[in-house]
């Protein structure tokens, strides 16, 4: 991962939206994100013009458990060595589904991680539905003979500021289309740009 954001448009005053899905990080939503004209500054602005919508809650978390933080005893810290919390639906052998559901997260004290066969898989995402702007975008999916079937939806108008308003059906809306193949940064990438266009 690079430690610093280069995703960002080309002039001051342009805008767009990032529609950013993951099967296991997202509950019943789309990531609604943007992008504007921000630079990268290393105290300022470390991802550049990527930016989240603003969210009330929700959304996903690492699983880690907390720790005294070691520069100040009454806070705490990550302990990235172990997982906070499992749930009673997860699958120990495998891991499945692959997410805790945070209304399902049930806390793991040393005790109860001692008593854990060797080998068991803890999922790393705790997720919630999103609730603000930042999930306005609903969705369902399913993952069947190798396929990926994804739909999703949202309002013409959403009334916010970082969202590309449809209400011109008239128009032309470009876009384009990166597929993240177990890779971070690395993805696919389109060519030129593709159209979305509304018909009677």
């Amino acid at each position: 991962m690079k430690p610093f954001g280069n995703k960002y448009t080309a002039t001051e005053g342009e805008f767009g939206n990032i529609w950013h899905w993951k099967s296991i990080r997202n509950a019943g939503q789309i990531d609604d994100q943007y992008l504007d004209w921000t630079r990268f500054d290393a105290e300022k602005s470390k991802d550049a013009g990527r930016k989240s919508d603003a969210k009330d809650s929700g959304g996903y978390a690492d699983n880690f458990a907390t720790m005294p933080d070691p520069a100040d005893a009454t806070k705490t810290v990550a302990d990235m060595s172990k997982p906070g919390f499992t749930s009673p639906n997860v699958d120990l052998t495998t891991g499945a589904p692959g997410y805790i559901l945070d209304s399902e997260k049930v806390p793991l004290d040393q005790a109860a991680l001692d008593a854990m066969p060797v080998g068991s898989y803890i999922p790393a995402i705790i997720k919630s539905p999103i609730v603000g702007d930042r999930g306005d975008i609903t969705a369902a999916w399913q993952w069947a003979d190798g396929v990926w079937t994804i739909e999703f939806g949202r309002k013409l108008d959403t009334g916010s500021q970082t969202d590309v308003q449809f209400t011109d059906l008239s128009a032309q809306y470009h876009f384009g289309l990166a597929i993240f193949e177990n890779a971070q940064v690395r993805h696919a990438f389109e060519n030129g740009a593709s159209f979305l266009v509304f018909k009677p």
